[in-house]
């Protein structure tokens, strides 16, 4: 009969924290990124010129209809072929961002959409210019009504940085795969992943939705 047993933790959960501290720093990097692009790709996507409607369009379904894991493999293989030597943390965190960036720019545009004319209408009154009224008007009340949405897309995304551990990252992931292999306590190490995203998740989706009721508007 098959007995669990933690005791192996005492001398490698040193690179579960490691492989945790990478992890962290995908996320992190990705987030930001990511999080830019999309709002560029989403401003394109309700940009006058057809032309940026359709490169948005373009960009956010090829994103959206492709795996995560081939989209990171065609980064991994592709950017060399290109000229563009990259690391394997480096090409993660692309490829995390680009891929949560046709993600965010949905969520960013509904939050564009929900924003009423009178708003333009008044900043423009005010002898604002588009660019201005973007920034200082229309942005800001967008985001807030998107943080939700935005912050379940940011959880994805820390469940998808586990599958950067195919291209040799030694994430999250990567470190409970390899201990697994010394250890030979596949069981016991995956529950401890398994326990601790359920954990993050939990926490995250927690003040998400404290956030959310302390910054929400009315239109």
């Amino acid at each position: 009969m098959y007995t669990l047993s933690f005791d192996f933790l005492r001398q490698y959960y040193p690179m579960l924290l490691q492989g945790a501290g990478v992890t962290l720093l995908l996320t992190v990097c990705s987030l930001a990124l990511g999080f830019l692009l999309g709002i560029i790709v989403a401003i394109m996507r309700r940009s006058s010129s057809k032309i940026f409607r359709a490169i948005g369009a373009v960009w956010v379904e090829v994103l959206r209809n492709t795996p995560f894991l081939v989209q990171l493999f065609f980064f991994y293989y592709g950017l060399p072929e290109l000229g563009i030597n990259t690391n394997p943390i480096l090409t993660g965190i692309i490829a995390l961002s680009v891929n949560i960036s046709a993600a965010n720019c949905e969520v960013i545009r509904s939050g564009l959409m929900a924003v009423k004319n009178g708003y333009y209408e008044c900043a423009y009154a005010l002898g604002y210019s588009k660019f201005q009224t973007l920034r200082y008007f229309i942005l800001p009340i967008s985001l807030r009504i998107a943080f939700r949405p935005l912050t379940n897309n940011f959880i994805n995304l820390v469940l998808n940085s586990s599958a950067t551990f195919s291209i040799t990252i030694v994430e999250l992931m990567g470190s409970a795969k390899i201990i697994s292999a010394y250890t030979s306590r596949p069981f016991e190490i995956y529950i401890i992943i398994l326990v601790g995203y359920c954990i993050f998740t939990f926490v995250l989706s927690f003040i998400s939705k404290y956030v959310d009721k302390r910054i929400a508007i009315n239109l």
